[in-house]
């Protein structure tokens, strides 16, 4: 077999043997959990940890509805939170990092973090992770609970394991080329059905859904939307595209009162589009902003140019994600109907390419030619 020592490919490897151990229950869990964590978060730069966040998805903890209550049973002096659902309803999903730093056992006084169980596995196990500081509140947490009860701190590293893979299986999955939608958590997904009735689209009220973008230089990026809107007098968040440690390119698409709203930013030129669609309120119709490479900006409504502008600066498509239904940090929200939502690549020859059509109903896009100026726009 041929020897690799690929930093990427290295790391990946990791991430899969972390999940071997993991399916098979094995032993080996109480090494590759604490290798895994220190790869993906204290040994940086990291390449492979680049490439799996390359698309800046949010990360959500899937845990259990209980996780905020100590448990009342007491394992030798400790009390512990509950990590893994129960079921479908028993469901609180926080980001990863607030997880980390969540108190999950007691002993008297002292809470212990996530992140110090985990150093804890590493630093008195066959991967030496010394702690930053309060090293003798690492060696009670070994010494009364690691020693006296494997049993249950193997419970416990499977559920923190668990946690971590459902989040990173997806993430893995774009790295390999996967173009589809992500909508895993639970508490923000779109509704197709309510009541058991069939919905006329998606509903989005504090829901999202993430796409990755993958980095085209010399293109633009093309957004075409079916939304149906009802006013609102607050900002009604619409569609983000961009990646926060990036500011290149962001594009923001939002709905205040009867007014349709695009931003499209770079490092060093910015532009704003207000088209009004007071005649378009509770009826679905079709949004398109075009972004091309040399700076043109342009907003159609139902297929007919309705405004343009011009920045600064060329554009470039960087890595990063589109969400529909929120801003970037998936923080602040939209309240819409959604049917369909297609992303196009468009050259310096006004071409158009596909990055990823979705809609409930099948959909066949063709590419095509599309000036800047043209007041017809198929989509």
């Amino acid at each position: 077999m041929k020897k690799d020592l690929n930093r990427k490919t290295r790391g990946i490897n990791h991430y899969l043997h972390f999940k071997s151990d993991y399916e098979k229950k094995s032993d080996r869990l109480f090494n590759s959990l604490p290798l895994f964590y220190r790869i993906m978060y204290l040994d940086q730069p990291n390449p492979w940890v680049n490439e799996i966040n390359r698309f800046d998805f949010i990360r959500l903890a899937t845990l259990s509805a209980k996780f905020n209550v100590y448990q009342p049973i007491k394992i030798a002096n400790f009390e512990y939170k509950r990590i893994t659902p129960n079921s479908k309803k028993d469901i609180l999903e926080i980001k990863l990092d607030e997880f980390f730093n969540s108190n999950i056992l007691k002993y008297k006084k002292e809470e212990f973090t996530v992140q110090e169980f985990i150093m804890t596995l590493g630093y008195n196990g066959g991967i030496h992770m010394i702690p930053d500081n309060n090293v003798d509140k690492v060696n009670l947490l070994y010494e009364t609970l690691f020693l006296e009860q494997p049993d249950f701190c193997f419970d416990i590293t499977m559920s923190i394991s668990k946690v971590l893979l459902n989040i990173y299986d997806e993430l893995h999955s774009l790295t390999v080329g996967d173009n589809n939608g992500h909508s895993p958590n639970i508490n923000y997904q779109a509704k197709i059905v309510d009541q058991g009735k069939m919905l006329d689209g998606i509903f989005f009220e504090r829901a999202y859904m993430q796409f990755p973008i993958r980095a085209k230089r010399n293109k633009g990026i093309r957004f075409c939307i079916e939304i149906k809107l009802s006013e609102s007098h607050t900002k009604n968040f619409i569609l983000s595209y961009g990646h926060r440690k990036n500011d290149n390119l962001r594009i923001s698409i939002w709905q205040q009162k009867t007014k349709l709203i695009s931003k499209v930013s770079t490092a060093n030129s910015k532009k704003t589009i207000v088209v009004d669609i007071k005649d378009k309120i509770d009826n679905f119709f079709l949004l398109e902003i075009t972004c091309y490479p040399n700076g043109k900006v342009v907003c159609a409504i139902d297929e007919t140019l309705k405004a343009t502008e011009e920045l600064q600066t060329e554009i470039n498509i960087i890595d990063g994600k589109v969400i529909l239904g929120s801003n970037l940090n998936g923080d602040e929200f939209g309240t819409f109907f959604e049917k369909c939502l297609v992303t196009q690549s468009i050259d310096k020859n006004d071409n158009t390419r596909n990055l990823g059509v979705y809609g409930l109903r099948k959909m066949n896009i063709m590419t095509q030619n599309l000036p800047y100026n043209i007041i017809k726009r198929k989509i």
